[in-house]
């Protein structure tokens, strides 16, 4: 894990090189993503938005709208992710965390095209399916959930999260031998996840 005084070195000579070359948005693009990793959302927003200003990059635009949702102006993050999706329409990035901001703006008919439109995109990829499932939980559909989770353990067998889920569904359920299976298995790959082990123990104490 990068350590704060390596961030606040890398922000020093960022800050030197910005010097000579005061319109790079590479280099104002790098500032604000040190800012961000220290927490500093409004220095991070106003670097990178010149790097948006001096550079039509869908990652500039990705970095800025993640620093807007850190500040918990989501209508701005909306707008920059979707001005990334007009420079790549198909950046998983900015497709995934937008999904996460209508859903925080109460629009989930939105969010659910989009968490669905990812796993089309990326049928083969056990995440999005993952993905897909936690919005269904989210929204208490735990049905449709777990059929995510299913598919997203037939791409990965070793998806130790999405036995979590299962189990935790059937353990809402009432279905405890079933959960009680599914979190055997998660265990089998992940003898001391804590997460699975508290929920082994409270089946037991029933």
């Amino acid at each position: 894990m990068t350590s704060e005084k390596h961030i606040l070195e890398e922000i020093d000579s960022i800050k030197n090189e910005l010097e000579n070359y005061p319109n790079s948005a590479q280099l104002q693009n790098d500032l604000g993503v040190g800012y961000f990793l220290l927490g500093k959302y409004k220095e991070s927003a106003e670097q990178l938005k010149k790097a948006v200003q001096n550079s039509n990059s869908s990652t500039y635009c990705f970095n800025l709208a993640n620093t807007y949702s850190q500040m918990e102006e989501h209508s701005m993050a909306v707008d920059m992710y979707l001005q990334a999706l007009d420079i790549n329409p198909n950046h998983i990035g900015s497709l995934n965390n937008l999904a996460d901001e209508y859903e925080l703006l109460g629009k989930a008919e939105k969010a659910h095209e989009l968490f669905h439109y990812i796993t089309r995109l990326q049928p083969e990829k056990p995440l999005a399916h993952f993905n897909l499932g936690n919005f269904f939980l989210r929204q208490n559909q735990h049905i449709e959930a777990a059929k995510c989770y299913e598919v997203a353990l037939e791409k990965d067998s070793s998806f130790v999260d999405a036995y979590y889920n299962i189990a935790w569904i059937l353990f809402e359920a009432k279905a405890y031998k079933h959960s009680l299976e599914y979190l055997e298995k998660g265990l089998d790959i992940d003898p001391t996840n804590e997460e699975l082990l508290k929920l082994k123990k409270d089946i037991e104490n029933r």
